[in-house]
């Protein structure tokens, strides 16, 4: 059986954190519709929603 294993409050902030920078970094670089950026933004957005869960 598989088990899901929730990070940690502290993880999941700075992961959040991290992935933040990285997505500013990006648009900051390539734009802010650059595929990139989007994907970041993407992933960001399934950081946040997993921490609203």
């Amino acid at each position: 059986m598989n088990k899901i294993i929730k990070p940690t409050p502290y993880k999941q902030t700075t992961a959040i954190r991290n992935k933040r920078k990285e997505m500013i970094e990006l648009g900051l670089k390539y734009g802010f519709t650059d595929k990139r950026t989007v994907r970041c933004s993407q992933q960001l957005d399934e950081l946040l929603n997993r921490q609203a869960n």
